[in-house]
């Protein structure tokens, strides 16, 4: 199978963090799409779509005796429970609907804020850290999204509780002397709907335990996304070219492995590459053996251009890509540290049967 080479280019594939790029991915990633090209609904987080509303409860007359005064007791206790069900799912409707609008806003503003990175700015443009500060605005609201979808989840996983004792304490009535015909009859249709009820509260605890998940990975990718705005900003450009590798075959045996050895300096982009760094650990020590391996191929040639390659296995998940390009950015900006200025790399990504996990690769041409 060939290796799948593309640009990386700055309207991003879709979330989450968002990507098989717009199909996985809750953001916008570094690596996307042109940047003319609007996002898409599955750049949104994704959020269940249900509408929690009970049952009514059937109203039940007064029988006179000790078991009917305990189905009306019954009846009461449901009714309240419903009445918290009622408010719950009235609270989810507009958490989801903020969560939506919040990340319609964040898009937005990233989108633009990409666009001008991919053209070139000043470093440390003044009007992108508005930007950048309104889109961490934009996180503070995804927290508090979060939150509330929390507090939805523990006063559901509460109500869940109290269905079961109801349900419990209306069993039991069955057994209690001195009923008549019509209380059971109405012991039975009380213990239906209390039972829909708590097929009712369970979807709604799985559901919205879904949804706070989501948003939590949803938010911490948008903090990673921003640091990335960040430094792309310091220096007024992600360095970002259109143009793809020269060829598919520029994947070969690594010249450093995560352990830090440097490779040996060649200005054929087609051959081996000059550094790469695999991340398939935490805290890879690299920067040091990138550092002096840039600094030797400068003294060679100070007109070198570099491309840096995220690369990542054709089946990765979405985190694994994700990693790969947040690193090669990282690598980047370590380029740029080491004198090179960013209008002379060119950050792209791959995928490739032979990696086995995040990798960055880097050639010199």
């Amino acid at each position: 199978m060939k290796h799948i080479i593309h640009s990386l280019s700055i309207v991003s594939c879709s979330l989450l963090l968002l990507s098989a790029c717009a199909s996985d991915s809750p953001f916008r990633s570094l690596f996307g799409k042109d940047a003319d090209v609007d996002y898409s609904k599955n750049d949104l987080p994704t959020l269940g779509s249900t509408n929690f509303e009970p049952i009514k409860v059937s109203k039940v007359g007064d029988t006179g005796t000790i078991v009917g005064q305990k189905v009306l007791a019954y009846r009461s206790e449901l009714t309240e429970l419903q009445t918290s069900i009622k408010a719950n799912n009235s609270e989810l409707q507009k958490v989801r609907a903020s969560v939506i609008n919040n990340a319609i806003d964040y898009h937005n503003t990233t989108a633009a804020m990409e666009a001008k990175l991919q053209v070139g700015t000043t470093p440390g443009n003044p009007i992108m850290y508005q930007m950048l500060q309104k889109t961490q605005g934009n996180v503070v609201v995804m927290d508090e999204n979060a939150n509330t979808l929390n507090k939805i989840y523990n006063q559901a996983v509460s109500d869940m509780s109290v269905v079961k004792n109801l349900q419990d304490s209306i069993r039991a009535t069955y057994s209690v002397s001195g009923a008549i015909d019509e209380d059971h009859a109405q012991l039975r249709t009380l213990e239906n709907e209390t039972s829909q009820t708590a097929i009712l509260i369970n979807s709604l605890i799985s559901e919205v335990g879904s949804d706070y998940s989501r948003q939590i990975e949803y938010t911490n990718t948008a903090r990673t996304y921003l640091s990335s705005l960040d430094r792309a900003i310091k220096v007024g450009s992600y360095g970002v070219s259109n143009a793809p590798l020269p060829s598919e075959n520029s994947y070969t045996a690594p010249q450093m492995s995560a352990n830090g050895k440097p490779g040996s300096v060649s200005n054929n982009v087609n051959g081996k590459p000059l550094f790469v760094a695999k991340f398939n650990k935490s805290n890879v020590n690299y920067k040091d053996s990138l550092q002096r391996t840039i600094k030797a191929a400068q003294s060679k040639n100070g007109g070198f251009r570099y491309d840096v390659v995220a690369v990542s296995p054709v089946n990765a998940s979405a985190d694994v890509r994700s990693l790969a390009q947040n690193q090669a950015v990282n690598v980047f900006e370590e380029i740029t540290k080491a004198g090179v200025s960013p209008d002379k790399i060119d950050l792209l990504s791959k995928t490739s049967e032979r990696a086995t996990g995040a990798e960055v690769q880097v050639f010199v041409k």
